[in-house]
This record gives C-alpha cells, sequence and structure tokens, in this order.
C-alpha cells in the first residue's frame, strides 16, 4: 500500500471522490459526476460539496479521513503490517479503509467496495476463543491484518480494553476482552450500558459472553450498520465531534464540552434534525459519565448519525464504564464544561444546559431520572465483579454525585 498513489473514496456506495499524493501532502477532490448530482450528499461536515481541492500536508489526510483511522493496539500492528510510520495516514487509511466506522470507504484506486467476511457466531462462542480473534486484529502479518478501522480508543483507561470489530451472523459488531492489569472492564462497561437504558439513555445491543476456556467477553452490536435479511449490512453515515469539528483525533482531550456540543447539534440541525433533542442528550451521555465516574467522555466519543429515517441524531451511547476503579479514584471529566471537569452540581449542568441554548425544565427531568435510576443500582454494583473495597468505594462515588445531581 505504500507505492499507491491515489485512493477511491465511496460515500454509500457510490464513488464520491479521491484522495492523491502530491509529494509529502495528500489531496482530496470530488469528483466531477458526484458534484453533477445536486441530490448526493456532502462525504462529511468538513467536506462540502465544492470543486476547490482540499489539501493537507505533512503525510496527513484531511481530518475527517484521519477520523478513520483505528487507534491503540491496532494502529500498531496495521503500521507495523504496512511497513510505514504513525504519519502516512494514506497507507495506513488504504489498508483499514473497507469498513470503517460510517458509510465512506477509502479503497485503492480501481478497487472494488467489498464487505468484510463473517469471523463470529455469538451463538457458538462457547466453542471459540476469544484469544484467536485479537491475534489476528493485532498481527503484524499483512497477509492476517483485519482490513476494518475501529477509531475512538482511548488513550487513559479504556485504551487498555482490547476492541476488535467482527463480522458475527447476527450482523456487524466489536468484541472487546479485558487486558491484563484491568480486570473486569467488560463486566464494568455491561452493567453501565444496562444503567444507562435504565436512564433512558439510548445505548447499543450488547451481551456478555464466555469463550471455551472461560474468558468473558463483551459483544456489542455496531450502530452505524443494518443488517438486512439476504443482504449485505447497510452503512450509516457517522461523525465524531473531531470530525464534525475538522479537528484531527489528537485534538480529543483538547475540545471543551460546549464546543462539542454546539458543533454536533449544530451539524444535526443543518441536516434537518432537532438541535434541542440533540443538545439533550449530549448533555444527558455526559451527566451520565459523570454519574458513574467515567473520565473518558472525549471529543470522538460524542458523535452524531444519519438514523435510518435519514435525519440526522445523537447517536447511542458507548464506551460508557467507570474509570475511576482504574485511576486511583482521581479521573476528573474529559471535557472540561465552561471551565470546570469535577464537583459538577446540579446547578452547573442546568446553567450549562442555559448557556447552550436548551431550556433547564428539559435537562431538569433528566438528571432527575439518572439520580433515581443510579440510585436503585447502588445495591447492584457489586454486579460487576469488583472486590468489596472497591465496591463499597464505587458506592460512595455514585451515591454522592446522585446528591450533587439532585441538588
Amino acid at each position: 500500500m505504500v507505492g499507491v498513489a491515489e485512493a477511491d473514496v465511496y460515500k454509500a456506495g457510490l464513488l464520491a471522490g479521491r484522495l492523491r499524493r502530491d509529494g509529502d501532502d495528500v489531496e482530496f477532490r470530488y469528483t466531477d459526476d458526484y458534484l453533477a448530482d445536486a441530490a448526493l450528499p456532502a462525504i462529511a461536515v468538513s467536506l462540502p460539496r465544492n470543486a476547490e481541492p482540499v489539501r493537507a500536508t505533512a503525510g496527513a489526510v484531511p481530518p475527517f479521513f484521519a477520523g478513520l483511522l483505528p487507534e491503540g493496539a491496532r494502529l500498531q500492528a496495521v503500521m507495523a503490517g504496512a511497513r510505514t510510520s504513525i504519519d502516512d495516514h494514506l497507507t495506513l487509511l488504504l489498508v483499514v479503509g473497507s469498513d470503517a466506522i460510517g458509510d465512506v470507504q477509502v479503497l485503492p484506486n480501481g478497487a472494488p467496495p467489498t464487505d468484510p467476511a463473517l469471523l463470529f457466531d455469538p451463538d457458538k462462542a462457547g466453542t471459540s476463543d476469544f484469544a484467536d480473534v485479537f491475534a489476528r486484529a493485532t498481527s503484524t502479518d499483512p497477509d492476517q491484518l483485519e482490513r476494518v478501522a475501529l477509531p475512538g480508543v482511548q488513550v487513559k483507561v479504556s485504551a487498555a480494553m482490547l476492541s476488535t470489530p467482527v463480522g458475527t451472523t447476527s450482523g456487524p459488531a466489536i468484541l472487546k476482552l479485558d487486558p491484563n492489569g484491568y480486570p473486569h472492564l467488560v463486566e464494568n462497561e455491561h452493567f453501565f450500558l444496562g444503567m444507562a437504558r435504565a436512564c433512558g439513555l439510548p445505548v447499543p445491543n450488547h451481551r456478555l459472553m464466555s469463550d471455551r476456556a472461560g474468558r468473558l467477553g463483551l459483544l456489542v452490536e455496531r450502530f452505524d450498520r443494518i443488517k438486512a435479511a439476504g443482504a449485505p449490512p447497510r452503512r450509516l453515515a457517522q461523525e465524531d465531534a473531531c470530525q464534525v469539528l475538522g479537528r484531527y483525533p489528537a485534538a480529543k482531550y483538547r475540545l471543551t464540552f460546549q464546543e462539542a456540543a454546539t458543533g454536533l447539534a449544530r451539524a444535526v440541525e443543518v441536516a434537518g434534525g432537532s438541535r434541542p433533542l440533540a443538545l439533550r442528550r449530549i448533555l444527558e451521555t455526559a451527566a451520565f459519565s459523570y454519574l458513574i465516574g467515567n473520565g473518558d467522555l472525549h471529543g470522538k466519543n460524542l458523535s452524531i448519525r444519519q438514523a435510518p429515517s435519514g435525519l440526522w441524531e445523537v447517536t447511542p451511547a458507548y464506551d460508557l464504564l467507570s474509570t475511576q476503579p482504574y485511576s486511583s479514584w482521581r479521573d476528573p471529566m474529559a471535557l472540561p464544561m465552561y471551565g470546570r471537569a469535577n464537583r459538577l452540581s446540579r446547578r452547573w449542568w442546568l446553567d450549562a444546559a442555559q448557556r447552550l441554548g436548551l431550556a433547564e425544565r428539559a435537562l431538569a427531568r433528566a438528571l432527575d431520572r439518572l439520580v433515581d435510576v443510579g440510585r436503585a443500582h447502588l445495591d447492584r454494583l457489586d454486579e460487576i465483579g469488583f472486590g468489596d473495597a472497591t465496591t463499597d468505594r464505587l458506592r460512595d462515588l455514585i451515591a454522592t454525585r446522585c446528591d450533587e445531581l439532585a441538588g
């Protein structure tokens, strides 16, 4: 892939543009045929339909495309397998771009779009070996590399989570495992995804399962894909806050919460969706993350998508887990909200809603639900599997934050 000078960019299965090397720069340009059809959408918020090229320097691709790349261990594996460096974005994107998050595919010039092979049957997890799945996902052998991208892996606690996309008999999903030194991460996320659903937050379908060695895995359905009987999965457009704002992934911790929320809500509104609903969902997700002690809600963990109906909306909440037990109980919110990342009282949240243009009463009702559900789950925290001391401390933290959110 290092020698490939031009890549085709597909949007929802249609050839929409091309990425081309020009010395150390990479240039994106829409095709004339795509621009000629006024009904076709832009590839991304930061790449409006325009005949003028968009150029990135020093080996980078434009920010939207950089946001499609994997991170963490999988990025290291792709780099080694492709025999290139971290700043050679186009080569890395060519390796994994056939099945990135959303409905955009990046392929070598002339290569047809393809769908990934089925690798896993959830109903037969007990006969599988999850370690084998992850060995392929992080292999440095070019013939073993999975041609899929999974961006948004955090650089803090949940970066340790072993995550890889898999094609399953029940549809596209993400399989997660506990790494060494971070016990009960999958049970942690499973518990808090369920708690978020009880709070009324949309979350992806998910389930715990064990392989033939008794190792637990968390299977999370991808919500940027719709499985249709007898047909390939339908891809749905999706962009995270960094992509919407035209920022590179390295900026995911440098954003403020209000930047991310405003940018995403504006993009939803421009596309015909509801700005107030988008803001409420983003604030609810952030308040829930604060309640459970999730310090990894960064700019790539807040996203919007084009729903099956065609309207844009905030995605289901994802990567929800308490990071505190792994961070010495001193993990503030990843994105500061109007200058504060901890000790966020009910008044602070209501003031933030007002400053963002959302009626206080809309968020107040949501906070009340979070508090009621949070208190109801305090006696269930032992389901995660932590020892008594860790469970008691997590219970105290959530109880204290319930009081803060209740005012």
